[in-house]
């Protein structure tokens, strides 16, 4: 784990809420100088803190139909699993792809503009894998919001900030400029504005509406930061809850606690799955014995069941549909 400052946090907290401020904004938020900015961004980089920078892209307004894939092995060499796992990954239509710890081994999020372009992967990796595959579960990610890290900065904040990243598909018409300018600021949304303007042939202006068109659309909905959890000293868990809805007042405090608890990051709508799914960081086992004590303590009476993935490596993360590819 890597020491960090007060205002290294507070400079990685803000990256995170928006990776497209300014270095002129930053340090006037956090009260150091430009050059030590830009010089800090530039060590998270270097030392793996921050891994990239990334633009929030609802999917749905694109189209894509968000199935989750999570399968578990048997009878397999670890040479047979990184097989499995490459399959995946080359796959242009899989997102995100994570080996797991739990009830699961493999676990993958996949961007479809069809039910028959699911299929067609669907049957390939059986195809192939079937044999190694003792469980398969195939659902579909209806909607999907990711909260603020307020851990980063204060273990005891709480979540302010929220989007919803997946809808249902409703492809919106949009401009040959604006699907350039997606292309562009996808997997680097601290690109300047000039940079941008040139990589689609336009003028800067031009390139300003886009964005803001963009924006207003829906389609861009903010601009984060993906950091190694690891290096800030946590591990990354998913909570699978199935609940007995007899109660919806304490199931609508149950939401607002999830919303507001800053190691909280995602929680999760599937058809087909769990009620609610909640992915968390966490410091350790001990620290998630904490967490779901605390939630059973008050909304025990509404839960049912619960199942924990502990997601250990990260094979591929692209946060944007398969549009850029």
């Amino acid at each position: 784990m890597i020491k960090l400052t007060l205002k290294d946090r507070k400079l990685l907290y803000e990256l995170d809420l928006n990776s497209r401020q300014s270095v002129n904004e930053l340090s006037r938020k956090i009260g150091v100088s430009k050059t030590a900015i830009s010089y800090k961004i530039n060590k998270f980089e270097q030392e793996g803190i921050i891994r990239h920078f990334h633009t929030i892209v609802d999917a749905g307004k694109l189209g894509y139909i968000s199935f989750r894939l999570y399968l578990t092995l048997e009878n397999i060499t670890p040479q047979k699993e990184l097989e499995i796992i490459e399959f995946l990954k080359n796959k242009k239509q899989v997102t995100w792809l994570v080996s797991i710890e739990g009830n699961y081994d493999i676990g993958a999020l996949i961007l479809v503009k069809s039910v028959s372009e699911m299929n067609l992967i669907w049957k390939e990796l059986l195809e192939k894998f079937n044999e190694y595959i003792s469980k398969r579960f195939l659902t579909i990610m209806t909607r999907v919001n990711y909260y603020s890290r307020a851990f980063i900065l204060n273990e005891k904040e709480r979540n302010t900030f929220e989007n919803n990243f997946i809808t249902e598909p409703k492809e919106l018409p949009l401009e040959e400029k604006e699907i350039a300018l997606l292309q562009a600021i996808a997997t680097n949304p601290r690109k300047s504005i000039i940079e941008l303007a040139s990589e689609i042939k336009t003028t800067p202006k031009t390139a300003i509406q886009k964005i803001k068109s963009l924006e207003k659309k829906g389609v861009i909905l903010g601009y984060r930061t993906a950091f190694d959890y690891k290096k800030l000293g946590y591990k990354y868990v998913k909570v699978m809850f199935r609940l007995n809805r007899t109660n919806n007042i304490i199931e609508k405090r149950f939401q607002d606690y999830i919303k507001q608890n800053p190691f909280i990051v995602y929680k999760d709508e599937v058809l087909g799955g769990e009620d609610i799914e909640i992915e968390l960081n966490v410091k350790n086992q001990e620290h998630l014995r904490e967490i779901m004590k605390e939630i059973k303590d008050n909304f025990g009476q509404i839960i049912k069941e619960n199942k924990t993935l502990w997601y250990y490596k990260e094979h591929k993360y692209l946060f944007l549909p398969v549009i850029w590819h």
